[in-house]
């Protein structure tokens, strides 16, 4: 994957740094992604503007999740033996960082990159994120 992504929270706008910004037809399925996003993705996860502003990244509730469309590569730690959590038809590969999990598509493109802390239960957010990731992105699995 690209350089590292950083989000603060806190009130007021969440600061993002390092969001992807992938060209062509990625960027068109990022923005049309992060665009279809809901509100929420379920308790004390309500949707956050993001700073600066990013077409291609979305964040929610105060401890943020945040959300990235359009990484290059995969995690540094995927194979492709790698076990993968399928979610309402979307695979996602995980990885402990630190006080933070991190969850991506390594089999579908643009790839999704979602953030969570390590203490936030993370099956909900999955539920309420598949049917907009397996509308805008597509399987690289045949």
């Amino acid at each position: 994957m690209a350089g590292p992504l950083t989000a603060c929270g806190g009130p007021g706008p969440v600061a993002i740094t390092g969001a992807p910004a992938p060209a062509g037809a990625d960027r068109a399925s990022c923005e049309a992604l992060t665009a279809a996003l809901p509100d929420s993705l379920g308790d004390g996860l309500d949707r956050r503007e993001v700073e600066p502003p990013a077409p291609t990244a979305a964040a929610f509730g105060s401890d943020p999740v945040v959300l990235t469309c359009g990484a290059s590569g995969v995690a540094a730690t995927y194979r492709p033996d790698s076990t993968l959590s399928e979610v309402d038809q979307v695979a996602w590969f995980t990885e402990d960082v630190g006080s933070q999990v991190r969850y991506s598509t390594p089999t579908r493109t643009p790839q999704v990159v979602l953030t969570l802390p390590a203490d936030r239960q993370a099956f909900e957010v999955l539920v309420a994120l598949a049917p907009v990731v397996r509308a805008h992105t597509r399987s690289t699995v045949a």
